[in-house]
């Protein structure tokens, strides 16, 4: 059950999600129920893939004009956050209650914690919630970090709503997933009946895979999706903070901010000298193959992060702040270099831009750690073996 048919994979959770559902496969028979529509590129290639794709109409998700402000508004007069009410429709409710009334699914996967509201009701058959984050967390640091009055009144109204809801919706489910082992045991926190498993986020290492081109160590590069608000908020962090302190020491370097639908105020970042927005690519590997160091300035979010993980997996030396590395079993100066501040992350940049032994070998190691730990075949046989232990199926 999810929002979407998670493809094409252009951002982490339809990478995570598309390539764990095609091992799901390997050894079970799936459905998928989404909302989407059955002409669509991303419905045909789950038909393609054997993935049983199931289309409801979506709902109206737009972000903006005068229906998404009155939507805000009338949230304010409902027990649930913004992000489960704007994801819910009664017809999704009735196909999810027609599927399991036929008999033949043995366990319901909500593909985002927020879907979890359709489980509240729904009997006869055992789920899984799938926590791609911990949403008040992220919604914790969009409180912490929002300057506007206004705005933040409203965060906090969100927050607390989400912050009861997580409370609640895992409750609704017979086990439950997360991404590293901090959720996990957030989760296990709540009080659940069940172990929740840590299914990591994993890397395609025959599709991300060192080019041996030549490389600009001039050059930096940051990927992800711009219309999620961490990677917004990492962005302007560097250019406006972290920039101005290291071109002190390089006046030269560039920054490449690569990623899907920037807002205006992500795209006005490309207005300062060095820096360039992509905006949406077909292919973000040329980028990171071409990079001198592979910067991650992330201050909000959750998860583990599958661009360090394709950085990695590309033997790119990986500079991040801690929340950006979260999740991860990393070892700061050892298959990565953390930094918090604009001054730490600055100085961390220059040392390897400057030291080639030092890049070279914090690329390598983190080049082992993806190959050891993070190959996606690997992770869809542990999330199989979870999956039958809620079921009881062998």
């Amino acid at each position: 059950v999810d929002e979407e048919f998670p493809y094409p994979l252009n951002t982490g959770k339809r990478i995570r999600t598309y390539n764990l559902t095609r091992e799901l496969a390997r050894y079970n028979d799936v459905s998928y129920l989404a909302f989407g529509l059955e002409d669509s590129e991303s419905y045909a290639r789950f038909e393609k893939d054997g993935l049983g794709p199931i289309a409801v109409p979506p709902p109206d998700m737009k972000k903006a004009g005068p229906l998404f402000y009155v939507k805000l508004l009338m949230n304010l007069f409902s027990r649930y956050p913004y992000i489960v009410t704007s994801h819910y429709t009664n017809v999704f409710q009735r196909r999810l209650t027609e599927l399991v009334r036929e008999g033949r699914y043995d366990l319901v996967i909500c593909e985002w914690t927020p879907y979890a509201r359709y489980l509240r009701d729904l009997k006869g058959v055992k789920s899984i919630v799938v926590a791609h984050n911990i949403e008040s967390s992220i919604w914790k640091r969009y409180e912490e970090n929002e300057t506007n009055p206004i705005k933040r009144w409203y965060i906090t109204i969100q927050k607390n709503k989400i912050v009861t809801f997580e409370k609640d919706c895992f409750h609704w489910a017979s086990g439950a997933t997360a991404v590293s082992g901090i959720e996990a045991d957030f989760i296990n926190g709540l009080g659940v009946p069940y172990p929740t498993e840590v299914i990591d986020n994993g890397v395609d290492v025959s599709y991300f895979a060192p080019t041996g081109e030549p490389v600009d160590i001039k050059q930096l590069v940051f990927t992800g999706s711009m219309d999620w608000r961490p990677n917004q908020d990492a962005s302007v962090y560097f250019v406006q903070e972290i920039l101005p302190v290291l071109r002190q020491a390089k006046p030269d370097v560039e920054v490449v901010l690569v990623g899907r639908k920037p807002p205006r105020h992500v795209v006005a970042l490309g207005d300062t000298p060095g820096v360039t927005v992509t905006g949406s690519v077909d292919d973000v590997r040329p980028y990171i193959s071409r990079s001198g160091v592979y910067i991650v300035p992330l201050r909000i979010g959750g998860g583990s992060r599958l661009k360090i993980l394709e950085a990695m997996a590309m033997k790119k030396a990986v500079v991040s702040t801690m929340v950006g590395s979260e999740g991860l079993e990393v070892r700061d100066g050892e298959n990565i270099i953390n930094a918090d501040t604009p001054e730490a992350f600055a100085g961390a940049v220059v040392r390897l831009m400057e030291d080639a032994p030092l890049r070279e070998k914090i690329a390598a190691a983190g080049f082992d750690l993806v190959h050891r730990k993070y190959r996606w075949e690997e992770l869809g046989k542990k999330y199989d073996r979870y999956i039958k232990s809620i079921t009881g199926n062998s």
